[in-house]
């Protein structure tokens, strides 16, 4: 019998838990601060017991996923004192690893599955079906096996390339979201509703997750996404002059360039 214990049965942790209690010979232990998401895991199945953190160090697993905000990640790490084998799933790696720096089986990990809904009922939202599951640091192979059920395509990557890409793709994306739905707020008055279609809904998306956690994230990838601003800021201002000069030959090849691009992405 395979063991795993989720600590944080918020949308993420949850959904690792739902999907490897799914699988045969898989027991899923799970804790949350909020005893009302424990006795719902119970009841829905997406766990088969409880888990004591005080206990968590003496616990026999096969694995530990720490499924918490990136800050409180980084608290539950310094504080453990476990042999067992430990992935978390923050989608910041540098301050996590240095947090886990004295654990002799720490993995970190970063599944880009996440969604703007939050909490236990998030989990239905979460798809890690071929998602990129990052992982940093050795003992990548066992916790591909152990989480293999979740049909992720695992990669491994070095924490600074991580940090830095993840900044434009991510942390700087929801930055960006979050001003365009700010510059609506500030220069249009409520009659816009009829206005806003599907690509400002479809851009802005992301603009509607949890502040308090994105506040974290963003604080504790500050330098690599400040430098990601400024990147995006030199590509707008580069467009905005083109619109300015009403020159359509660049701004058509611009677009047309971009375009290629992403369709590159798909």
């Amino acid at each position: 019998m395979t063991r795993i214990a989720i600590w944080g049965l918020g949308a993420i942790g949850s959904a690792i838990a739902e999907q490897l209690s799914r699988t045969e010979s898989y027991e899923v232990l799970g804790f949350d601060i909020n005893p009302v998401t424990i006795r719902e895991a119970l009841a829905a199945g997406v766990i088969r017991g409880a888990f004591n953190p005080a206990e968590i160090n003496a616990l026999p697993i096969d694995l530990l996923v720490v499924a918490v905000p990136p800050t409180e990640i980084m608290a539950v790490l310094r504080d453990l004192q476990t042999n067992n084998l430990v992935v978390d799933v923050a989608s910041i790696k540098q301050p996590i690893m240095q947090a886990a720096n004295h654990l002799p089986h720490f993995v970190g990990g970063h599944p880009m599955a996440g969604t703007d809904e939050t909490g236990f009922l998030g989990r239905k939202k979460v798809r890690f079906n071929q998602a990129s599951f990052f992982l940093v640091d050795a003992d990548c192979r066992r916790i591909m096996t152990l989480l293999s059920p979740l049909d992720s395509r695992f990669e491994t990557v070095d924490a600074t390339e991580h940090d830095a890409l993840i900044a434009l793709t991510s942390d700087a994306t929801h930055l960006i979201a979050q001003a365009l739905v700010a510059t609506l707020a500030v220069n249009v008055s409520g009659e816009a509703r009829p206005f806003i279609g599907p690509g400002f809904r479809d851009t802005t998306r992301i603009a509607a997750a949890n502040p308090e956690l994105w506040t974290q994230i963003l604080l504790a990838n500050r330098v690599a996404t400040t430098e990601a601003l400024t990147n995006f800021m030199i590509e707008l201002q580069r467009l905005r002059e083109l619109l300015v000069d009403n020159n359509a030959a660049e701004l058509l090849a611009a677009l047309t360039a971009i375009q290629q691009i992403r369709r590159e992405l798909a």
